[in-house]
C-alpha cells in the first residue's frame, strides 16, 4: 500500500473515532439533566373533574372504608376539592343526593364548642339565695352523649377568588362533607349523584365513585407445606 493511502486511511479512522465519541458525550449530557417518562408520570386517582362555568370540580369521590364497602345505614366521607375560578367569591351551601343526608363536619368547630363547653361546666355555680345543696347530691338530669358524626345539614362554605376549598376526611383536623345514614350498601366501583349546591345559584351534577384503596392490601404467597420425613 502506498505510504499516502496509509495516511489518508488512518487519518479517517481517527475522524470517525473522534465524531462518534464527542456524539456520546453529548448524549450523556443530555440525558444527565433530562427526566424520564416514567419520571414525569403521575398517579393515576379514583375521583372525577367536573368543570361547570367558573367552578373546578375535582377528586371527586366517596373515601374508601374497606373491601368490603358501607353496609346501608352507615355513614360514608366524600373527598371533595372545589376551585374558584371567577371573579366573585362564592359559597357552597348544600349537597343533595338520594345516597342520604349530607352534613358537614369541622373538627376544629366542634373543639372549641367542646372547649368551651368544658369551661362553662367548670365555673362554680351558687344556689338561690335561702336554699342548699346538699353535699354530694348529683344532678338528675340524664347525661347526653353526644353523635361524633353529628354535622351540619345547611351550611356556607366561602371559595374566595383564584383560590380553592379542600374537604377532605384524610386531613388532620380539615373539614370534610359526610353522607349519615346511607340508603342503601356501597361497594368499590359504585357510583352515586350528587348535587353541589352553590350561593350563586349553580347547581353541579356529578357521578361520584366509591374510591379504591391508595396502598394495596399486603399480598400472600402460596407456600407448600413440607412434606413428611421419610418422603
Amino acid at each position: 500500500m502506498a505510504k499516502g493511502i496509509r495516511t489518508a486511511i488512518t487519518a479517517r479512522r481517527a475522524a470517525a473515532i473522534a465524531i462518534a465519541g464527542a456524539a456520546a458525550a453529548a448524549l450523556s449530557a443530555c440525558g444527565a439533566g433530562q427526566e424520564t417518562q416514567t419520571d414525569l408520570k403521575v398517579s393515576a386517582i379514583a375521583g372525577v373533574n367536573v368543570d361547570e362555568g367558573d367552578l373546578a370540580l375535582r377528586d371527586l369521590q366517596v373515601e374508601f372504608d374497606s373491601a368490603e364497602g358501607y353496609a346501608a345505614g352507615d355513614t360514608a366521607a366524600l373527598r371533595v376539592w372545589i376551585g374558584n375560578e371567577g371573579q366573585e367569591e362564592v359559597s357552597l351551601v348544600g349537597v343533595e343526593t338520594e345516597a342520604g343526608t349530607v352534613t358537614f363536619v369541622s373538627p376544629a368547630a366542634q373543639a372549641a364548642e367542646e372547649a368551651e363547653e368544658a369551661a362553662a361546666s367548670d365555673e362554680p355555680s351558687s344556689p338561690a339565695e335561702g336554699e342548699s345543696s346538699p353535699e354530694g347530691a348529683e344532678s338528675s338530669a340524664p347525661a347526653v352523649e353526644e353523635d361524633p358524626f353529628e354535622g351540619e345539614t345547611t351550611f356556607d362554605i366561602p371559595i374566595a377568588v383564584g383560590d380553592y376549598e379542600r374537604l377532605d376526611e384524610g386531613v388532620e383536623g380539615g373539614d370534610y362533607l359526610l353522607i349519615e345514614d346511607l340508603a342503601t350498601e356501597l361497594k368499590s366501583g359504585d357510583t352515586i349523584e350528587v348535587v353541589f349546591l352553590f350561593s350563586n345559584g349553580q347547581e353541579v351534577a356529578a357521578q361520584l365513585p366509591v374510591g379504591q384503596a391508595l396502598e394495596p392490601d399486603e399480598r400472600e404467597y402460596y407456600e407448600p407445606a413440607e412434606e413428611a420425613e421419610g418422603h
